[in-house]
């Protein structure tokens, strides 16, 4: 299908109305327009096929023929055959084109029953030119005497440029005696014997006395120097200072037999070779290219400037000509590899920035030129080199901003676009502040900076405007994973990838996911080496508007937040156009292809008659002493500067800081834009797909908020545990589960379910033998990229240590008095009385025994119950209502992952999951593992335990309340963590009993 363009809507809608008859303002209008629309927008279409439409256009034919149409066959037949020989589209000399083709299928598929309609073929008037039979020529050269001329036959090959001498002139003689007007027609026959034997016979001027032909000769054609055809005789001049140059050169030839004459050069030669230098042309005679620098060719001098100040004088221009001839190298460069994937579009708007740039000083230089030529006012050395003083700095300057920007060592064409744009927008700034002094400057780098920065502008619009990220010559510092699936809970994190090399400096990462986490940089370390400097500052809400503007692509919401919903025509005005038009606005101008501001050069001011009189006295003349005075008076005038140049040099003046106008101008409709996209994602998220509630499941099951759903579902459990029942069969454990779901949760049934896995679970103690169960939440796409996999990993290590916790608790408080003062239930009653039995009655007492059962029982349950109330009060509850306010708050769904991720480490740190609190970890496992061994001992009875085994775990017990409340203890005073103060009092006063011997 051809390219879309977006001036089609208007032609749609009135070719809907015309075809269906229905009005403007009808509900059916706009149904037809959506469907034609969305078919021309994301429907493909083939090319049309040319043999097909032949074959229709001669089917149609054949018809009329069959119908007795004969003549109406042959017009058609006449009239396509007309219309496909035409060559009238797509800019190309020849007819039969696809738009051909096109338009011809067009008109066969309107056609509406063509066998039944009349025609009547058009004739064309051919107008006949009437031949002018007035005798013109005759009528003009009435009464003139005609000149008779002779002209060279075309045929003769002995004709050549040697049997044509032209007449020299002697500007100087002539200038100061006067003697060569009064020469004669026979002397100038005599000097140039050759020139009018058989050639043209030119018309005498009698008033001058010369050849009108000769003297345009003279003036017009230039000596061919660069062949070594000197001048005709030598150089003189009525002062002596003026023959130096000559004179030397004749005293060299006398005095040095090998010495080699020096060409010498009028300064309008000179001059002239200087401008082909400075308009990119090498191949000179007067300067010499190595292939990186001119040089002055050491036979060529003029008449009143040594070699050496002929020199100094032309360094800067062959500096400036080696500039210009770098930047046609690279914009040729550009040119012949502008189709491949290696020159970036970046690169391309760069080179036709500065291809603007030496067009405009190309213009400079053609108008210097055509002064040169005209010869209408003086031109020398120094006046071109002062004309051109104002271009050398800004060529200077656009040259180092190529050799800086353009690196072609970098890697990948996103880092040579970002380095080409830094470069440009620091060099903006780095003038900006030298002020008004600078203000051409300024103007030639923002004109450049605008307008290479406007692919990548278009990249961030297209990408955060209509969800497209349209990079083909793979330029933009983000690219899209095409590895990554659209259902993929990782989609938001490895979706979008940084386009920077595999192999980085040491202080640069390698490429990755573009991750931004609230707490952390905004962005990545690559990011900050590698996006453009000019958007560092939004880079962060560029990516996360281009992922969400995917994410609402992908839900199939990208029309809520692209165009209008009451206008289906509508398009937003793009970025860049807004950026230039609120600098406009700011700036109160734009530099547009950078007209210079220098003063046009006028024509020379000549100074009053009074002065010029008394020139012209006899025995006061004199012609340098009268340049020299125009020169001054001319500059004098060009010094003053227009009131134009002044305005603007205000405007410039007043443009500080620069860098504050750009990001008012740029940065606002991003973070619009950013705001827009991300609050209405994430208004998606929590309406639609209910996020706020499966966060809320997360917390009533893996953080035990459902007391009582989870207190059916681990009581069971325990029991079978304390009983030594086998309960690790899954679908036991997860029967259990949904029975406790089914009262209070039954639509979670289907999404809650249990893992145990007792192959891979090594257990230390054996209150770990329930971390082998994993609770497993399935969450639907798109929420499972907050609540991923590896999100629940850290939720199930929370909920094993707060089983852990449970267990201890539901163990502590099932126990019984009674069972403590009965016997053994597992043990083999006996009708004797057990000698183990007996010695403990006479060691110790039973009472006693009994009594520190009970009290270790309670220090037990207080430690577990402080341990549980702070867990479930001063860690979950308190963090989940921080967590809930700021997911309030959220304003995009980066934040409300990092958000999410911050809140479950937070608590796992809290649970002194995390490996660096791992001592303290293992402290409170001794103790809760200390509650299931006690357990064991009451059910056993109190006859089976031993003092021995009662002062152990005693001891155990206070060694871990004295090791926590200490450590717990220190780290408050320092006020680290506010949160544990409640845990370390508790601790402190479980410590502070001491157990009486009995």
């Amino acid at each position: 299908m051809a390219r879309w363009r977006g001036n089609f809507e208007q032609d749609l809608g009135k070719l809907i109305r015309r075809i269906t008859g229905f009005e403007e303002h009808e509900e059916n209008i706009k149904v037809c327009e959506q469907f034609a629309l969305s078919n021309l927008k994301y429907h493909r279409f083939l090319d049309v096929d040319s043999h097909k439409v032949t074959r229709a256009l001669n089917g149609v034919c054949e018809k009329f023929k069959i119908h007795s149409r004969c003549s109406k066959a042959e017009s058609l037949r006449s009239l396509a055959e007309e219309f496909l020989a035409t060559p009238a589209f797509e800019g190309r000399d020849h007819g039969k084109t696809d738009t051909h083709y096109s338009l011809l299928s067009l008109l066969l598929l309107l056609a509406d029953a063509p066998i039944y309609s009349d025609y009547e073929g058009r004739t064309v008037e051919v107008l006949t030119q009437v031949e002018d039979e007035f005798d013109w020529s005759g009528h003009l050269l009435e009464g003139e005497h005609a000149s008779v001329y002779q002209f060279y036959d075309e045929d003769s090959s002995d004709f050549s440029d040697e049997d044509i001498v032209y007449k020299e002139v002697q500007a100087c003689d002539k200038t100061h005696t006067g003697n060569d007007s009064s020469k004669s027609e026979d002397q100038i026959r005599a000097a140039s014997p050759l020139m009018f034997e058989d050639t043209v016979a030119l018309p005498i001027s009698e008033e001058l006395g010369l050849y009108e032909g000769e003297e345009w000769l003279v003036r017009n054609v230039v000596r061919q120097y660069w062949r070594g055809l000197n001048t005709g005789g030598s150089i003189s001049g009525c002062y002596r200072a003026s023959n130096l140059a000559s004179d030397w050169e004749h005293y060299q030839q006398l005095t040095n037999p090998l010495y080699r004459p020096h060409m010498v050069l009028t300064e309008t030669e000179l001059m002239r070779e200087a401008i082909w230098m400075l308009s990119g042309v090498s191949d000179l005679f007067v300067f010499m290219y190595d292939g990186e620098n001119f040089s002055l060719n050491n036979d060529v001098i003029i008449s009143h400037l040594t070699s050496q100040c002929l020199e100094q004088n032309l360094k800067d221009i062959m500096v400036t000509g080696a500039r210009i001839k770098a930047l046609n190298e690279f914009l040729d460069w550009v040119a012949e590899n502008s189709y491949c994937s290696i020159i970036s579009q970046t690169y391309q708007a760069f080179s036709g920035a500065v291809l603007t740039f030496l067009g405009n000083f190309q213009k400079h230089l053609t108008a210097q030129e055509r002064n040169i030529i005209r010869q209408e006012e003086t031109m020398t050395l120094f006046r071109l080199c002062a004309e051109l003083t104002t271009w050398l700095p800004r060529i200077k300057l656009v040259h180092s901003i190529y050799k800086c920007g353009v690196d072609q060592s970098l890697d990948t064409n996103s880092q040579r676009a970002s380095q080409l744009l830094s470069v440009l927008f620091q060099s903006v700034l780095e003038y900006d502040t030298i002020g008004s002094d600078a203000a051409d400057m300024i103007d030639v780098l923002l004109t450049l900076w605008l307008k290479t920065s406007k692919p990548y502008i278009t990249f961030v619009d297209d990408w955060i405007t209509n969800g497209v990220l349209i990079d083909p010559m793979k330029e933009f510092i983000v690219q899209r994973n095409e590895t990554v699936k659209l259902l993929d809970e990782n989609f938001w994190e490895t979706a979008f990838t940084l386009h920077v090399s595999q192999s980085e400096s040491p202080n640069r990462t390698s490429s990755g996911p573009v991750e931004t986490r609230a707490g952390q940089s905004s962005q990545s370390p690559s990011v900050e080496c590698w996006a453009p400097k000019f958007l560092h500052p939004v880079m962060r809400d560029i990516i996360l508007a281009g992922k969400s503007m995917e994410m609402l692509q992908n839900l199939g919401r990208l029309a809520d937040v692209v165009g209008k919903k009451d206008d289906i025509f509508y398009r937003a005005k793009p970025l860049y156009d807004i950026f230039l038009q609120s600098l406009e606005e700011s700036l109160g101008h734009i530099p547009q292809d950078h007209k210079t501001r220098t003063v046009e050069s006028k024509p020379m001011v000549i100074f009053n008659q009074q002065i010029e009189k008394q020139m012209l006295m006899e025995g006061v003349y004199d012609p340098l002493l009268q340049i020299n005075f125009q020169t001054m008076f001319s500059w004098g005038n060009r010094g003053e500067p227009e009131p134009q140049q002044e305005k603007n040099a205000e405007k410039t003046a007043s443009l500080q800081p620069l860098e504050l106008i750009l990001q008012r101008c740029l940065y606002p409709p991003v973070r619009l834009k950013y705001q827009n996209v991300c609050l209405k994602l994430v208004q998606i998220l929590k309406e639609e797909y209910h996020l706020m509630e499966y966060l809320s499941m997360m917390k009533l099951f893996f953080l035990m908020e459902a007391g009582d759903t989870m207190l059916d579902f681990y009581t069971p459990i325990f029991d079978k545990i304390r009983l030594f029942e086998p309960w690790h069969n899954v679908s036991t454990v997860n029967l259990i589960l949904h029975k406790a779901l089914e009262e209070h949760y039954p639509e979670e049934r289907n999404r809650l379910t249990v893992e145990v896995d007792t192959e891979n679970q090594t257990f230390r103690y054996p209150i770990n033998s329930t971390d082998c169960m994993k609770l497993r939440y399935k969450v639907p796409w798109p929420v499972n990229m907050i609540v991923s996999s590896r999100t629940q990993d850290i939720y199930n290590q929370i909920f094993n240590f707060l089983l852990q916790v449970k267990r201890a608790k539901y163990c502590l408080d099932e126990l019984r008095f009674c069972d403590l003062q009965n016997d053994n239930i597992l043990k083999t009653l006996s009708c004797g009385e057990d000698t183990f039995s007996s010695s403990l009655e006479k060691t110790v007492p039973r009472a006693g025994r009994i009594h520190r059962m009970q009290i270790l029982r309670m220090r037990l349950l207080f430690f577990v119950n402080c341990l549980h109330n702070y867990i479930m009060t001063r860690i979950l509850h308190s963090t989940g209502l921080e967590f809930k306010k700021e997911m309030e708050h959220a304003a995009d769904l980066d934040e409300i992952i990092a958000l999410h991720d911050k809140y479950v480490n937070t608590i796992h740190e809290r649970c002194l999951l995390h490996k660096k609190v791992e001592f303290l970890k293992e402290a409170i496992t001794k103790v809760l593992n200390l509650s299931l061994s006690f357990q064991m001992k009451w059910d056993q009875g109190v006859d089976e335990i031993s003092s021995k085994a009662i002062s152990d775990m005693e001891t155990e017990f206070s060694r871990c309340v004295q090791f926590l409340s200490s450590f717990l203890n220190n780290i408050i005073k320092r006020g680290s963590f506010p949160h544990l103060e409640s845990l370390a009092f508790a601790l402190v006063t479980s410590n502070q009993h001491t157990t009486k011997p009995f």
